[in-house]
C-alpha cells in the first residue's frame, strides 16, 4: 500500500523524474494525458501499465516501458511494480475505463499520486482530496453516488456475510447430528 505520508506531503512537479502513468481510462484519454507530462516535464522517464488490448497502441506512443495487464495477472503486476519505485504515479479520474486498474495507483511505493480527468486538469492527491478520492475508487459521478454505493457495500456486504455464517453453522450442525447417528 502507499505509504500515508503520499497524501500529507507537498507535491514538487519539478522533483518528479521517473513516473507512471495507469490507463484507469480509455487509451485515448493516457496517451493525451502522457503527452501532457512530456511537455510539461521533458527530462522524466515515463513508464506505463495499460490494458492487454491497448498493448500495441501504448508501445508505439514513446513511453519508457509498457507494462500490459490481464485481470488475471494483476497481483504479479502489482509485485513487479513495488520493486521499482516512481516519484510519481499517475492516476485518470476516468469514469470510462478498467475499474481493475483504479485501485493500482495506491498499492505502489511512491511519493505522490497526481490525477488527471477527462478535461486534463490535473491535481496532485491529498488528505484533502478524500472525497475525490472516493469518487474515483467507487467509479461514481456525485457524493450521491459515492453515498448509495458504500451504502450498498454496508448493506450487501453484511447480508453476504449472515448468509455465509448461517450456511457453515447448518452445515455444522448436519454434520454433529451424523456423528450422533454414527455412534448410536
Amino acid at each position: 500500500m502507499a505509504n500515508p505520508l503520499t497524501f500529507l506531503r507537498p507535491f514538487h512537479l519539478a522533483q518528479a523524474r521517473s513516473i507512471l502513468l495507469v490507463q484507469s481510462g480509455p487509451i485515448d484519454l493516457a496517451l493525451q494525458v502522457a503527452d501532457r507530462v512530456r511537455a510539461m516535464l521533458p527530462e522524466c522517464d515515463l513508464d506505463a501499465v495499460v490494458r492487454e488490448d491497448d498493448r500495441d497502441v501504448a508501445a508505439s506512443a514513446g513511453f519508457t516501458r509498457v507494462v500490459p495487464v490481464r485481470w488475471e495477472d494483476r497481483v504479479d503486476v502489482v509485485r513487479a511494480l513495488r520493486r521499482r519505485r516512481y516519484d510519481t504515479v499517475i492516476v485518470l479520474l476516468s469514469h470510462r475505463g478498467s475499474d481493475y486498474l483504479r485501485i493500482l495507483p495506491y498499492l505502489l511505493r511512491t511519493r505522490s499520486i497526481w490525477a488527471f480527468n477527462d478535461n486534463l486538469d490535473s491535481f496532485a492527491l491529498h488528505v484533502t482530496r478524500v472525497a475525490t478520492l472516493g469518487l474515483h475508487v467507487s467509479g461514481r459521478n456525485t457524493v450521491w453516488g459515492l453515498a448509495r454505493w458504500l451504502a450498498a457495500r454496508a448493506v450487501f456486504g453484511t447480508l453476504a456475510f449472515a448468509i455465509l455464517v448461517t450456511s457453515v453453522v447448518r452445515i455444522e450442525l448436519r454434520a454433529l447430528r451424523r456423528r450422533a447417528r454414527m455412534i448410536t
